[in-house]
């Protein structure tokens, strides 16, 4: 069972996020959770994951993308950008250490 960060977006910052997006996102807000909704339960089925969510900005986002090698704005990026603030903020640094000293 590992960590996975998932990115939150506001329902504000949709449709920034729908237009910075390369893959085509639902036409509107509630769709876009009720996708995500099925892919955090795919997660936690196939990969017995462990899920934390993660609040993105259309402008951290954006900046996370330009500073990839190859810019990437899909909808993996998105997760990895949460995946990398949420690192930043320290999160998931417990389980990394309780792990490294052969805990589960």
């Amino acid at each position: 069972m590992g960590i996975e960060y998932i990115a939150v977006i506001a329902e504000e910052d949709y449709k920034a996020f729908k237009i910075l997006v390369t893959t085509t996102l639902p036409g509107d807000y509630e769709m876009w959770l009720r996708v995500r909704d099925r892919g955090k339960l795919r997660a936690a089925n196939e990969r017995s994951a462990q899920l934390t969510e993660i609040a993105i900005t259309p402008e951290e986002f954006g900046f996370y993308c330009k500073r990839l090698k190859r810019p990437d704005f899909s909808i993996a990026a998105l997760d990895g950008c949460a995946r990398e603030k949420a690192r930043s903020m320290g999160l998931g640094q417990n389980e990394f250490a309780r792990r490294a000293k052969g805990h589960r």
